[in-house]
């Protein structure tokens, strides 16, 4: 299954439904039952839909119809090799994030009332960018902050210098794409690498790039879940998980942070919350979805 970006970009994606819709065959329309609620999740980066498909199934199986996506240059929407690829992290958003939410609108026969929206990490701080996220009621963000290494424990400042101001635009220059065996995952496009290093490496993260709109974020008036986690400390500390939700200034906001430790947890960090071992922390999100 492809969505169609504004571009002409195809993005890949996956429809998982309950059960029941399966039985009746109806799994790409909403006419068998149509009060269903749709959610879709956008992935972290670098990060393939494939990896939500456990707590997609959770979803489904809480009654909702469950869209999963490759952003452009990830995954089956990767057409060409990094190098060539011309997918901007911007993209995503703007474009991507875009078609996938008027898609799912389009399943919902245009009742945006009865779509919702998951972003882990990037997936929930370039949410933002896409126009029609002011007509969404609920977003949910799971470990999501920005990436200005200002905010980060000082501890991990080195990390982060070395990386944005070394690493990444060596990599960028040296190889023309960013690999993923540098720790990303997946190798990412050129326009993507140095979109998150020149927003990393600048006050205010992509909040302080003059070239985007970021009138979605104030836009949205809906209900803002904002789960993290304590030992998150690499990726999504509390001060970032702040600096993003201010950027939501008009939303309703609930704001959860998990403290594994405290709660005689295995740790879950930055990735863990998707993974099936820690299905026990599911229903944090699942029983909240309208």
């Amino acid at each position: 299954m492809f969505i169609a970006c504004a571009d002409g970009v195809q993005l890949a994606c996956t429809l998982t439904v309950p059960s029941i819709v399966e039985a009746t065959s109806a799994v790409a329309t909403s006419t068998a039952i149509p009060t269903s609620r749709y959610v879709v999740i956008n992935s972290a980066t670098g990060v393939r839909r494939s990896y939500y498909g456990a707590f997609a199934q959770h979803l489904a199986d809480a009654g909702f119809h469950v869209l999963t996506w490759d952003a452009r240059g990830i995954g089956e929407s990767c057409k060409s090799h990094a190098r060539q690829d011309a997918a901007r992290m911007r993209d995503w958003g703007v474009l991507d994030m875009e078609a996938v939410l008027v898609h799912a609108c389009a399943l919902a026969l245009g009742d945006w009332s009865r779509v919702a929206v998951i972003g882990h990490s990037s997936g929930g701080h370039l949410s933002g960018l896409a126009a029609s996220l002011a007509n969404i009621q609920q977003l949910v963000l799971v470990a999501s902050g920005t990436c200005d290494w200002r905010l980060y424990p000082k501890r991990g400042w080195p990390r982060l210098l070395a990386a944005w101001y070394g690493l990444a635009p060596v990599a960028l220059t040296t190889f023309g794409y960013m690999p993923g065996r540098l720790g990303v995952g997946h190798d990412l496009p050129p326009g993507v690498g140095w979109d998150w290093r020149n927003w990393s490496a600048a006050p205010g993260y992509l909040f302080s790039d003059s070239t985007l709109d970021l009138s979605g974020y104030r836009a949205f008036k809906g209900e803002l879940l904002a789960l993290h986690f304590s030992d998150d400390t690499g990726f999504a500390p509390p001060a970032t998980v702040t600096d993003l939700l201010r950027r939501f200034p008009t939303s309703r906001i609930e704001r959860i942070e998990f403290n594994p430790r405290a709660q005689s947890h295995a740790p879950v960090g930055h990735f863990g919350f998707f993974n099936a071992k820690n299905a026990d922390l599911w229903p944090m999100v699942s029983q909240r979805l309208g």
